[in-house]
């Protein structure tokens, strides 16, 4: 056997042996290297008398104060938060994960009836879901919010409350533009579906 054909077949066995440890990595990681995900998506539906005006279906941002949350609940001694409640917002405000109850980046719309923020009652969790579809939160607007840019989940009941040592939930910003138009007798309806899935890093 030449020495030339014995450099060659090493080279060619070494590289081999690399496109193998690079494959058997790139399945190990495909196959267990995984994240949790936690999302919702928003359905809005805006009513004048029996005719619907406009729709917005929207996916969120969770907040970092709300992903604590659920591993604190879930993983650590954290106490459980319910029932949540989900409040409308009048401003073009983006969400960021750094917002807070306390300082929420945008300016709640108040202008219902309804004495306090809708509750989200859900309907229990199903196929890594859980939502308040069947149970939708009805706002009755006065006329006094002529546009709303988006909604929240939040842990607390008050409108336009930010001190009560809440949480915040999920925040979604209308990616589609705002509902406008909005007058008195108007009705603005919200559901929220919760998602947890898991895909490959």
């Amino acid at each position: 056997m030449s020495r030339d054909f014995y450099i060659g077949g090493k080279w060619f066995v070494e590289h081999w042996r690399k496109g193998l440890l690079a494959a058997a990595k790139a399945l190990y990681g495909r196959c267990f290297h995984q994240k949790v995900l936690i999302g919702s998506n928003w359905h809005f539906e805006f009513w004048r008398g029996d005719r619907i005006f406009a729709e917005r279906v929207e996916e969120n941002i969770c907040p970092d104060a709300y992903i604590n949350h659920v591993l604190d609940v879930v993983h650590s001694n954290g106490t459980k938060i319910y029932p949540w409640y989900l409040l409308l917002f009048s401003d073009d405000y983006t969400p960021v994960a750094a917002d807070t109850y306390a300082s929420p980046g945008f300016t709640e719309a108040t202008g219902y009836n309804e004495t306090t923020r809708p509750q989200w009652g859900e309907d229990g969790v199903s196929n890594k879901a859980i939502s308040n579809e069947s149970n939708k939160a009805s706002y009755t607007m006065d006329g006094t919010d002529a546009t709303i840019h988006g909604a929240a989940m939040v842990s607390l009941d008050t409108k336009g409350d930010t001190v009560g040592g809440g949480l915040l939930g999920p925040v979604i910003r209308f990616s589609q533009g705002p509902v406008t138009g909005i007058v008195a007798a108007d009705v603005i309806k919200v559901w929220e579906e919760i998602t947890g899935s898991d895909v490959a890093s």
